[in-house]
């Protein structure tokens, strides 16, 4: 038979059997509760972990999945995080080491916006020899120098500063009078040219005297001294450049809204026309093989209006009795504002304000290598060449210098290379790079047999009976419209932004509101339960 315990407490009975001579009481208690020690960190990623929107996560702390299935999905994340980590390290290379593109402008420009092509023509014919017979003077100085006279002697010593010679001789330094026997005794204008053509101007108002490393040249539509030159820092011995011509145009702006047609330096006008034409003469009467050699004729240097010509780069010869016809199209590269925050290194180029030289007053790439090569070869040899801008404290070289002046430039052009690593110095104190405005001129040139022996309008005897021999020229502008390179930035920081955000959307879900979320839960929320924490233990 069931015995009743209903009328016992549900907190305690007691069990009895009917053959026990003791009684045993059993108390049934309440368990205790284990109360959880907060953890607020772990909670916190475990709820991030549980809640984010990125990719991946939510699987690895999901107690519904096995172990094995959550390790995978730690081996799937970390690797899309690397993977995604290479690439955008990749973009921040290209971004960092190559900012600049160069690429072709929008639109075309007519040839009207840029100036004319500066002309720099270098007769080959150095010493007049009926002035001065350089052959005799230098077959006397070798063969039996007691038969050269003192002032023929002094005359080929000065010579020596334009003169071919494979030896250093004469003095170490030259003075002012060595440059004065060059002006003596070089082809005078007069003599040069036969005739120009360009909008009814003479020849004597086209050309003006440079100084050259060919010695005195002449010049068509280049900026005046005043405006090339710092003139408060340059010798007063001797000119570069001759002529007062005064200019609006800069090479950073341009020309003036308001600049006429007829401004200076002068406008190219239309295409594909004789834009630029002078007839040049050769007297064979002065023809001097040993100074120059064998070749004879012109050089040609079309260069920009702001630099000062350098004969010994990019220069087409203009032969006895040929026409050349030089076809020029521009070629300018302008720098995006964009850039101007980048380090010259990074982009390439130097803005004008950036980059002072002491002698020139505009900057190019060829106005800095020519201070530099001045500047060099004063440390080196304690002089310079004459046609270098210097200041009124250094000498010019003499003949005697001629080795220690080709070591010296030998010397910074292997520092530009890797052939010479030890010399790196030079260049960069150098520093050379382009200006952010560029403007240069490439010429296709043609030539064709050019005979005015025979021209019935061309009564001059000399050229008849063939003692000065013609060479013709001329220069125009290919096409009336070219397009100019510009300089901008690879990537901007909104492009690289952009580029990084579909790198990370792409291997990790990531967006803006997953950065947001990311600096919630661990900074507000975070904080929201350590707080919360707190307080739990502190009523405890």
């Amino acid at each position: 038979m069931t015995e009743d315990f209903s009328h016992m407490s549900p907190k305690g009975y007691q069990l009895q059997g009917p053959n026990e001579p003791q009684k045993l009481h059993l108390q049934e208690k309440e368990a205790p509760k284990l109360r959880k020690t907060p953890r607020p960190f772990r909670d916190n990623l475990r709820e991030f972990m549980s809640n984010t929107t990125l990719h991946g996560f939510r699987y690895i702390l999901d107690d519904q999945y096995t172990w094995v299935e959550r390790l995978w999905w730690v081996v799937m994340v970390i690797t899309s995080v690397v993977v995604c980590a290479i690439f955008i390290h990749k973009v921040w290379v290209k971004w960092d080491e190559t900012p600049v593109i160069v690429s072709f402008a929008d639109t075309s420009n007519s040839v009207w916006h840029i100036p004319f092509p500066a002309v720099t023509l270098c007769s080959e014919t150095k010493p007049r020899q009926r002035v001065f017979n350089f052959t005799k003077a230098s077959f006397d100085r070798w063969a039996d120098p007691t038969t050269i006279s003192p002032e023929d002697l002094q005359t080929y010593y000065d010579m020596l500063l334009l003169c071919n010679n494979d030896r250093s001789d004469g003095p170490d330094f030259a003075n002012v009078s060595a440059i004065k026997t060059l002006q003596r005794l070089a082809p005078t204008l007069d003599e040069v040219f036969l005739a120009c053509l360009w909008d009814n101007l003479t020849c004597p108002q086209m050309f003006t005297h440079t100084l050259t490393k060919d010695g005195y040249c002449f010049t068509f539509n280049m900026l005046s001294a005043e405006e090339m030159f710092r003139m408060e820092n340059l010798h007063k011995d001797y000119y570069h450049v001759a002529g007062h011509n005064r200019s609006e145009w800069t090479l950073e702006r341009g020309y003036p809204q308001d600049a006429s047609v007829n401004t200076y330096p002068l406008r190219g006008p239309s295409y594909g026309g004789v834009e630029f034409e002078v007839i040049l003469l050769t007297d064979i009467r002065d023809l001097d093989q040993v100074c120059r050699g064998p070749v004879q004729g012109f050089k040609i240097w079309l260069h920009n209006p702001a630099e000062l010509p350098n004969m010994g780069q990019n220069f087409f010869r203009l032969p006895i009795k040929f026409q050349s016809a030089a076809a020029i199209t521009p070629r300018v590269m302008d720098t995006s504002e964009g850039l101007r925050h980048y380090p010259p290194r990074k982009r390439q180029c130097y803005f004008p304000e950036e980059r002072y030289l002491r002698f020139f007053r505009t900057y190019t790439q060829r106005n800095c290598e020519l201070e530099c090569s001045s500047n060099h070869t004063a440390r080196r040899c304690d002089c310079v060449p004459l046609y270098m801008p210097h200041g009124p404290e250094t000498k010019v070289c003499g003949g005697g210098k001629k080795s220690c002046i080709i070591q010296a430039l030998e010397e910074l052009s292997l520092s530009k290379s890797s052939l010479k690593p030890e010399s790196k110095e030079e260049v960069h104190q150098c520093d050379c790079l382009q200006a952010c405005t560029e403007l240069k001129y490439d010429a296709e040139v043609s030539q064709a047999v050019y005979d005015l022996t025979t021209y019935r309008r061309n009564p001059n005897p000399d050229i008849a009976n063939e003692s000065r021999l013609p060479s013709g020229l001329v220069v125009y502008f290919a096409e009336e419209l070219f397009t100019s390179l510009r300089r901008s930035e690879l990537y901007g920081g909104v492009d690289f932004l952009a580029n990084c955000g579909g790198i990370m959307g792409l291997f990790m879900g990531f967006s803006f509101l997953s950065l947001v979320e990311i600096i919630y839960y661990f900074t507000m929320r975070l904080w929201c339960q350590i707080r919360r924490s707190a307080t739990v233990v502190a009523a405890e």
